[in-house]
């Protein structure tokens, strides 16, 4: 531990020393996007002419180019398939350029082909853009179904009667994921539960999926990974007005509205309202249990943009109201049953969240910005005859600062973090609350070596006030071996302080008595990783593959234990060793003129110990395999998707007297379906889900009100074959 304080040591003081040393030379930005859509055009090219001086625009348009010798100067900007640009620069400013489209030859078409989702090139660390065509190809109406053609993450759910729904990354549970809503965190506390069914599909421009410990620059949390979700605004989105309508034969309805005005080049604002509704009461497995919730929730988004030469502003607050009713609707069992009441669950949730961001740009060296944020949740729930009441306030604040050394190839990011949270949390006569300050500061050197090398290094302190001080050094490498083979490494420390009502509150829909061995403290971990990602060009179409591996190791960790055959959830902190590996291979490439072919293997062994055993964790599935197919027609009107994920078996947990000894799960293969039709101004979409009609049988186990009852052991899809569709309006 010594020997990591001083090579921390080392770094703060090489970041904050470094700097003074020199100055840096001045660069031109150039922002480039297509001229009808305002889309960032990634790959363009900018030159001065008579000169080798250019440079090439990144996933967000965005080129900076050194200086001519003198000005003015003329600047040439060019992409495939569009109009090239000569501009006459006569002062140093920032410069936005809206390419037109060229005019197609009857001899001579054209055409460049947009991925939905692909690996940044740009980026130190793994990270996995999905995009909004992406999401198109499922039936995906929230953030929880966003990822079916995802090879990295998984969503599954917590229990039988809920809803509830979890991410995992590396095999690891989502509290362990750093969320982020445009780099503010977000969906943490209370909301980690039913936080993915709160975010609609159609408000989404983009997911970015990172694997390995994330940047300082955010937050302290996040050891596997970060999820950094981006809405649209009036200046990522052309659609001035938008409406969809979502429905499936079980009677779910959803509903999405976006107004989008741009009052003029440098203020906009965005409105969108969501209502998701399941009015209907469904028992196919006729168990006396509603087989889904019924829901109305109801979500209301406002966001202003800002943006000048200077001063770029985002602004935003949403408020949401959830309702859900689940459990018993009728009895089914013996006489004496029918006596008892019915297993009934409420949940009623009210949330308001507001953030701020404001960039300064103080010259072409250095910029400063803040990122504010607040949240109010109320929860009110029972489970049966159990009553689990929760509020959580929060508050989080973060300053940054940013500034080049010498030039491009050195950066520097240092800031200062603040969080507040004031949770309590309710069950029964059990009554916690806990009022958390988290000071933290934080500090980032980037090195780049031309296009060929960059590595991140960076720590960050935080004191917390239940745990205390806590320092966390990362690094993350990216190495272009090639113009298509790209190699990174990672490592780094992250942690969290766990709310263990609220992140299991699953295990309150079943028989089991909570059991607290010890007070919960923190959970901490390294995470270790490589990626290899090959690109290739085979019959003129390219492909790549890509190879990673992770390793999250726990230092500590809260052990929720449901394997002792007592019927009880017993938790304490870890005594023994607690890890994960994680190995992936993904396979990309066009089959055939616009038919696109994904195929991925994923391995991930999760260990634990419990009572002293280190056994697999439960309902963790060893092996997963996925194949996506997607094909476009070429007059571009026409979408068929298909995509089967191959699902390996999974322990299940010796929770119950009589039912201990080694249970496993069977391996089943889901399949879905859609076909996707594309008007000037609309589009209309069917689609299956669950073709093969696979289900859990006897997802719920026992009866309420006996010592046998368990909701928590879900492993599969609880609903079988499912006919969907819809539309989608949109006006530019």
């Amino acid at each position: 531990m010594q020997k990591i304080n001083h090579v921390c040591l080392f770094v703060v003081l090489f970041i904050l020393y470094h700097p003074t040393y020199s100055q840096t030379t001045e660069k031109l930005k150039i922002t480039i996007s297509d001229n009808k859509t305002k889309e960032h055009l990634y790959g363009a090219n900018v030159q001065w002419l008579h000169t080798t001086i250019g440079g090439i625009s990144n996933e967000l348009g965005i080129a900076e180019i050194d200086l001519p010798d003198s000005l003015p100067a003329f600047l040439e900007i060019s992409y495939v398939g569009y109009e090239s640009d000569t501009l006459k620069i006569t002062k140093i400013e920032n410069i936005q350029v809206h390419l037109r489209p060229e005019v197609q030859l009857h001899e001579v078409q054209v055409k460049a082909k947009r991925q939905t989702s692909y690996i940044s090139s740009m980026s130190s660390m793994k990270t996995e853009k999905i995009e909004a065509g992406e999401l198109k190809k499922a039936a995906c109406c929230n953030l929880s179904e966003s990822f079916q053609t995802n090879a990295s993450a998984d969503v599954n759910y917590s229990d039988a009667v809920t809803g509830a729904k979890e991410i995992r990354l590396l095999g690891l549970s989502g509290i362990y994921v750093q969320n982020l809503l445009e780099g503010v965190p977000f969906m943490r506390g209370l909301t980690s539960t039913f936080g993915l069914d709160h975010i609609p599909a159609p408000w989404m421009k983009s997911i970015s999926v990172s694997k390995g410990v994330p940047s300082v620059k955010n937050s302290y949390e996040g050891i596997t990974g970060s999820m950094d979700v981006e809405f649209k605004n009036s200046f990522n989105d052309s659609a001035k007005l938008y409406f969809d309508m979502f429905a499936n034969q079980n009677a779910r309805i959803e509903t999405n509205l976006i107004i989008n005005h741009k009052i003029n080049p440098k203020l906009g604002t965005v409105l969108m309202a969501n209502g998701a509704f399941m009015p209907v009461k469904e028992d196919y497995n006729h168990d006396g249990f509603l087989d889904q919730p019924l829901i109305k929730q109801y979500n209301l988004l406002n966001r202003w943009n800002y943006h000048t030469d200077k001063i770029e502003g985002q602004y935003m607050v949403k408020v949401l109201s959830e309702n859900r009713e689940a459990g018993q609707y009728k009895n089914k069992y013996s006489d004496s049953m029918n006596a008892m009441p019915l297993y009934k669950i409420g949940i009623n949730t009210k949330r308001i969240e507001t953030f701020a961001k404001t960039g300064y740009i103080i010259n072409s060296k250095s910029s400063f910005g803040s990122q504010f944020s607040g949240v109010y949740h109320q929860q009110n729930s029972n489970y049966g005859s159990k009553k689990f009441d929760t509020r959580q306030g929060t508050f989080t604040g973060n300053l940054l600062y940013q500034s080049t050394i010498k030039n491009d190839n050195h950066t520097i990011v240092t800031g200062l973090n603040f969080v507040y949270d004031n949770l309590k949390e309710n069950l029964d006569t059990l009554s916690i609350h806990h009022q958390d300050f988290v000071p933290g500061v934080f500090a980032e050197y980037t090195f780049k070596w031309n296009t060929k090398i960059a590595i991140v290094a960076g720590v960050r302190g935080d004191y917390h006030s239940r745990v205390g001080f806590q320092i966390n050094p990362r690094v993350h490498a990216r190495f272009t071996l090639t113009d298509k083979t790209t190699l990174r490494l990672a490592a780094g420390r992250g942690f969290r302080v766990p709310n263990v009502l609220t992140e299991n509150q699953s295990l309150l829909a079943s028989s089991r008595q909570i059991n607290f061995l010890e007070q919960p403290k923190i959970e901490a971990g390294w995470n270790y990783g490589i990626s290899f990602t090959q690109k290739f060009y085979l019959l003129n179409r390219e492909g790549s593959v890509s190879v990673d591996f992770f390793r999250t190791d726990f230092q500590k960790q809260v052990i929720v234990d449901i394997d002792n055959a007592d019927n009880a959830a017993t938790i304490s902190n870890l005594h023994g060793k607690s890890f994960s590996n994680s190995l992936l291979i993904e396979f990309n490439y066009e089959l055939l003129k616009g038919l696109d072919v994904k195929a991925a293997y994923r391995l991930e062994d999760v260990r634990s110990t419990y009572h002293g055993v280190l056994m697999q964790k439960p309902l963790q599935a060893l092996n997963k395999g996925l194949i996506a197919l997607s094909y476009k027609t070429p007059n571009q009107q026409w979408q068929f998707d298909v995509n089967m994920s191959i699902n390996g078996k999974r322990r299940l947990p010796n929770s119950f007297a009589g039912d201990a000894g080694k249970h496993y799960s069977k391996r089943y293969i889901l399949l879905n379906a859609q076909i996707l039709k594309y008007f000037k101004n609309a589009e209309l979409f069917v689609g299956v889900e669950n073709m093969t009609n696979y289900r859990q049988k006897n997802p719920i186990l026992g009866m309420p009100n006996t010592n046998y009852f368990d909701t928590y052991q879900v492993y599969a899809p609880l609903m079988g074959a499912t006919v969907y569709g819809g539309f989608r309006v949109f006006i530019h």
